[in-house]
């Protein structure tokens, strides 16, 4: 029978069994590799480097920016599978577009970009208009 607490009241053996539940939970953490699962049912606070040398699931959301800490440096592929939202700057030294829906464009030389495909098309219009 488990007990909730350990006291003085408790007999050697309670004592021993708590005692060796406590060794077993922190050989999980040493020996466990992945053979092993460490359950932390609340919240779990880690204030240095973790290194993770397998996968990473989480199934909740991730916050980065808790200390003031707010880059995420992926070296490797990243799989998105909803919508990507940004909502400061993006610099992408390469990119492959698939398919995009542009809605708005934004900044001089987009605005100048727009406004040059503007007038190609009136710039059409006219000559088209004009060879009757």
């Amino acid at each position: 029978m488990a007990i909730q607490y350990i006291n003085n009241a408790n007999t050697f053996q309670q004592w021993l069994v708590a005692t060796q539940s406590l060794i077993t939970v922190a050989n999980n953490f040493t020996d466990g590799g992945n053979t092993k699962t460490f359950h932390a049912n609340t919240n779990f606070n880690v204030a240095n480097n973790v290194t993770i040398g397998g996968d990473l699931t989480v199934s909740g959301n991730v916050t980065l920016d808790i200390a003031g800490f707010d880059n995420l440096i992926v070296s490797g592929d990243t799989t998105m599978a909803g919508t990507l939202a940004v909502t400061g700057a993006t610099t992408l030294t390469t990119a492959t577009i698939t398919s995009a829906a542009v809605t708005t464009f934004t900044g001089t030389a987009n605005t100048n970009i727009y406004s040059a495909i503007a007038l190609a098309g009136g710039d059409s219009l006219a000559f088209a208009i004009a060879l009757g």
